[in-house]
């Protein structure tokens, strides 16, 4: 079987990764395209493969259901995307309050 390799433009993944510790959560349709923002539009394979690759490095639990991905951001998750994106450890994503109640 052979590998590809795909190439993601950096200003993609930092706005993947940006929207995915802002939330803590991506549900991802199985579609042709994924709306990150209204003006701003990446195929959906491409923030699959890209969070797929975070969820072999530990760093998001995943779930599939009716067409719909569902990735979910965990503690070592929080942490990698705190370093990549240079995010102050005060700043934490919008379900992590509700997961410590």
């Amino acid at each position: 079987k052979k590998k590809i390799n795909m190439i993601i433009k950096k200003k993609d993944k930092k706005l993947i990764y940006t929207q995915l510790f802002k939330d803590g959560l991506l549900v991802v349709k199985k579609e042709k395209k994924f709306f990150l923002e209204k003006e701003k539009q990446i195929e959906s394979i491409i923030v699959i493969k890209l969070l797929k690759s975070l969820v072999s490095k530990g760093f998001v639990k995943e779930s599939f259901c009716w067409k719909y991905y569902y990735f979910i951001l965990n503690d070592r998750g929080i942490e990698f995307l705190r370093n990549y994106l240079q995010i102050p450890s005060d700043v934490i994503p919008l379900t992590l309050p509700l997961v410590l109640k």
